[in-house]
């Protein structure tokens, strides 16, 4: 078992054996989370440069990774602890997390609670009273779609959006296909050339963004032979232009899909609507959401997953002890 230098729980992502693999999807898929990070996958991929870590404490998973890497200490946090049943008991949730802070405290690191979703942040405050305070990160909340909206870009409010699309459907002769094993390295160059042009206009911290995205990526593309992901690219004469990669929120249900990664050409008018809304009408019929996860508080992030019209903002708080 690899071990990194400064390992807050038990266990890492790498090397996961079957039996593993079954455990952390019955705890990712063992309540409604509505948040993008409560996914195996979403850990397994960022395992390495967050330092993910996990560890079954009493009843709940708990999962821990480092925060910010643009800082020279490292600063860890605890996502909420995760149930198998659907439920959370108010005094075994306390144990849990008592422990994970006696943990990260033994280790010299200052515990948080990052990335709580909206509807349990309630559930620490009647546990914790004034011992912590919450605050509502608004950069990490979830951007949540109604799959049939994207689909139809109907009405008023997506009528721009419906032009760009008509516009690429008449203008441009476009295949779309499914990421195989055998393309993910036409992907991955795809991806290359396109981080390549952007980074020209982007500040140079950009530069180390790009480079984890990317890493991450590969990450993705190597759990292909699994059947977890949902892919799509597009070709305009005979080259990908446009790449998408998801999963479904929970293994057990088709009812909400998160989309990590969506690249374009841009120099196509109404490609990232045409790979949006190809990737969505290919969905199942009992899809109803699509998460396409956070902004991270880029202002022109933020303002195009806006401009999509979401139909809520799945909130996400932390919490720090005071006491």
């Amino acid at each position: 078992m690899q071990k990194h230098n400064s390992m807050i729980f038990e266990r890492d992502f790498n090397h996961l054996t079957n039996e593993e693999v079954t455990l952390l999807d019955s705890y990712f898929d063992g309540y409604d989370y509505q948040a993008s990070s409560y996914t195996l996958i979403a850990n397994y991929i960022w395992r390495n440069t967050h330092k993910i870590t996990w560890q079954v404490i009493g009843d709940y998973l708990c999962v821990a990774g480092l925060g910010t890497l643009e800082t020279e200490e490292e600063e860890y946090f605890m996502s909420f602890p995760l149930t198998r049943t659907g439920d959370y008991e108010k005094d075994k949730l306390k144990e849990t997390i008592d422990t994970a802070r006696r943990i990260f405290e033994e280790k010299g690191k200052k515990f948080e609670i990052s990335l709580i979703p909206a509807s349990l942040a309630p559930l620490l405050q009647e546990i914790y009273g004034d011992q912590i305070r919450l605050t509502h990160d608004r950069d990490d909340d979830d951007y949540i779609y109604l799959r049939q909206d994207l689909v139809s870009l109907s009405g008023r409010k997506l009528h721009q959006k419906k032009n760009h699309l008509n516009y690429f459907q008449r203008t441009f002769q476009a295949t779309y296909e499914e990421i195989r094993p055998e393309n993910a390295e036409e992907v991955l160059a795809f991806l290359e050339r396109i981080n390549g042009q952007r980074l020209a206009e982007m500040p140079p911290e950009w530069k180390t963004i790009l480079a984890l995205e990317t890493r991450a990526i590969e990450e993705l593309l190597s759990l292909l032979h699994t059947g977890r992901l949902l892919t799509g690219v597009i070709r305009i004469d005979g080259k990908i232009e446009a790449v998408t990669i998801g999963e479904y929120a929970r293994t057990c249900s088709h009812e909400s899909v998160l989309v990590h990664v969506e690249k374009a050409n841009p120099a196509y008018r109404g490609i990232y609507q045409a790979i949006n809304h190809s990737f969505c009408c290919r969905l199942p019929e009992d899809t109803i959401f699509v998460n396409r996860e956070e902004d991270m508080g880029m202002e022109n992030l933020r303002q195009t997953k806006m401009s999509y019209k979401p139909v809520w903002l799945a909130e996400k708080y932390e919490a720090a002890f005071v006491k």
